[in-house]
């Protein structure tokens, strides 16, 4: 069995964890924005193992993959045993657009 990469988040994509809490909590409550931040990183560990398994979003930014969570993308690349989760974006928002201001950049 190879060993597990890396998990790495960068600054943005922990914003954006922040943020998907905050929202979450003040619509529902904190324990369930609690739980689904939780299952988002339960979900992301399984990158650890399977670093391959989100189809390639080239059209996006070179390298990236997405890994879809409940209403979310999580976009990553994979370095040498490493992933790098790059942002974790509502479907709804046009990610098309985000990409052409550079937010999928690392």
């Amino acid at each position: 069995m190879s060993r597990p990469y890396a998990l790495r988040l960068t600054e943005s994509a922990e914003s954006d964890l922040a943020d998907i809490w905050s929202y979450i909590a003040s619509e529902a409550s904190e324990e369930t924005a609690s739980q689904f931040v939780g299952s988002l990183g339960a979900h992301l560990e399984q990158l650890r193992h399977a670093p391959y398994s989100g189809p390639p979003r080239p059209q996006l930014a070179e390298r990236l993959r997405m890994l879809p969570h409940g209403k979310y993308a999580v976009y990553y690349i994979v370095r040498e045993f490493e992933v790098v989760v790059v942002r974790v974006i509502h479907g709804a928002r046009d990610h098309a657009a985000m990409a052409m201001r550079g937010a999928f950049q690392v």
